[in-house]
């Protein structure tokens, strides 16, 4: 960690920038492949960091599989979304290599990025359609449920019928005989772990568990990814005792990274003085506390609005596309601490990974409107360069994983 230096005052400068994870278990089925002994931090996508599917993701992507989730760039692969049936028509098609084959004669599926992986699912009799008795089309769109991933298994790679009741869920099933079969074959255990005794039928699909699946299916080896170098502990919004969004968000892509502060309230200091800084907001209008992230003067970070809902502000920038983060204090008055500025290096840091964001877009508030916004003790630090240097130091060693604290 650097030494932070108290900045000069502003006239002795020039002016120059839910989620929900699972414990870092990483289940190593055989050694690493050769050729990807040398994985770097974090593999290969951004977003899946710490997930218990990490190894699987890996092995699926190794295998070509998987591409990811954001072409052209592929940096993320969306572990928590639901796979669509044309997903999972791309995944089957690439995992068992089908050939080219003629139109499946689905009549929703023309044009689509998708269509001939369902066409070659289709010749191989892996889907007959999503709408018997007609069958004629394949609804792309639509989640695949546990229950109906079994049979697409269960017909790719052609498993034997299984006796058996290995779930107390499924009796009423259509797909209850599919889920025997993979189950038999060791590639589900259940979706309710220790007991495992159900398989939650109806439940989607993610795509982080549906590269769990593959992996077994096809007898891939987990590939073990090391973690990256930072960890940086949030204190989730129901810990800090933050009031439930009321009103709707503004959903927007986070194209720059944007460095604020909030003044003292007298007397008040962290959660109780965030609460303030919310019970404001919402008089204002506002559906949340308007920042991402807090930095705390403890030591901590805080979670605030999702990242994915554009902030709000009371001045005259529009923060859509912003990555919004306070840092307690003020900074007119007060200088923040070399662990408050540690923490913003990191989040700016997360912020460039996660989103692709350069940290050329590194700002204060006052370079988008009329505020002295963050204060001239912590704008020192965007105006000289340190907070970028250091976070890109951080991205230089491997990048930072947020983790939301238990």
């Amino acid at each position: 960690m650097p030494i932070w230096l108290l900045p000069p005052t502003m006239s002795q400068v020039r002016p120059m920038l839910k989620l929900t994870v699972a414990s870092l278990v990483l289940a190593v089925f055989s050694p690493v492949p050769s050729g990807f002994a040398n994985v770097s931090p974090g593999g290969t996508f951004v977003d899946d960091d710490l997930s218990v599917h990490q190894g699987s993701i890996e092995a699926i992507a190794a295998a070509g599989i998987t591409k990811g989730c954001n072409p052209p760039s592929n940096t993320k692969f969306c572990p928590a979304s639901p796979v669509t049936r044309a997903q999972l028509a791309a995944f089957l098609g690439r995992a068992l290599d089908l050939p080219p084959a003629p139109p499946s004669g689905f009549v929703d599926t023309v044009g689509l990025v998708f269509e001939h992986d369902i066409d070659r699912i289709a010749a191989a009799g892996i889907t007959v359609g999503c709408n018997p008795p007609a069958n004629d089309r394949y609804c792309p769109e639509a989640p695949v449920s546990r229950g109906q991933m079994a049979a697409f298994l269960a017909r790719s790679f052609e498993l034997p019928a299984a006796g058996g009741d290995s779930f107390s869920d499924d009796d009423a099933s259509v797909f209850e005989a599919d889920i025997e079969r993979i189950a038999a074959a060791g590639i589900t255990l259940g979706c309710n772990p220790p007991a495992n005794d159900r398989y939650c039928p109806g439940a989607n699909v993610t795509r982080a568990q549906m590269a769990t699946f593959l992996s077994r299916a096809l007898h891939l080896d987990s590939i073990e990814v090391p973690p990256r170098p930072v960890v940086l502990d949030v204190v989730p919004r129901e810990e800090w005792g933050a009031a439930p969004p009321r009103g709707q968000f503004t959903t927007h892509e986070i194209d720059q990274v944007t460095i604020h502060h909030a003044g003292d309230l007298a007397g008040t200091l962290g959660p109780a003085q965030f609460r303030a800084w919310q019970r404001w907001h919402h008089y204002l209008g506002w559906p949340d506390l308007a920042y991402h992230f807090i930095v705390g003067r403890d030591g901590r970070v805080y979670e605030g609005r999702p990242y994915d809902a554009a902030g709000d502000t009371a001045t005259e920038y529009d923060p859509t596309g912003h990555f919004l983060i306070v840092v307690e204090g003020n900074f007119d008055e007060a200088t923040p601490t070399a662990e408050q500025l540690e923490l913003t290096a990191q989040l700016i840091a997360w912020a460039s990974l996660q989103f692709g964001v350069s940290l050329e877009t590194l700002s204060g508030h006052r370079d988008h409107a009329a505020t002295t916004c963050p204060g001239d003790n912590l704008y020192t630090y965007l105006h000289d360069g340190s907070l970028a240097n250091r976070a890109l130091e951080i991205l230089d060693e491997g990048g930072v994983t947020l983790r939301l604290s238990p």
